[in-house]
């Protein structure tokens, strides 16, 4: 019953993920100097503007990859959720063994840090209430 429960709260959260995703899609690509200015604080430079929209593009596939997975196979959502914030710790890693380090504001880092937060912690509750079940 609780592993049912946990499920429930991962797939509506997963789904709020992929309408934000869509969202952030939307601002990344047909908002883009709005957004760039507003949130990320960069500079308007066609390169930056490109990575952005690249972003863009790249939220706009997870929105509608997740709410794809939310309608057609719930039992992968938990593993998505637990894939989410391991794919960013190794992008991360890499960025950081690169010497890639950001300059500008980004004032999306808080956001995404809820976002990642959120993931492991709910994908965390579902395998913890799978196991005690099991």
């Amino acid at each position: 019953m609780k592993k049912e429960k946990a499920l429930r709260i991962s797939t509506t959260f997963l789904f709020a993920l992929g309408t934000l995703d869509l969202i952030r899609g939307f601002m990344h690509t047909f908002n883009i100097n709005w957004a760039a200015t507003t949130f990320a604080k960069i500079a308007l430079i066609p390169d930056s503007l490109m990575l952005m929209g690249a972003f863009g593009i790249s939220n706009i596939l997870t929105g509608l990859i997740y709410l794809l997975i939310c309608k057609k196979a719930k039992h992968l959502v938990p593993y998505v959720l637990a894939l989410i914030p391991t794919a960013y710790l190794l992008g991360m890693i890499g960025l950081r063994m690169q010497g890639v380090q950001a300059e500008s504001a980004f004032n999306g880092k808080y956001m995404m840090l809820g976002y990642l937060g959120l993931c492991a912690l709910i994908s965390a509750y579902y395998f913890i209430s799978a196991r005690k079940e099991a």
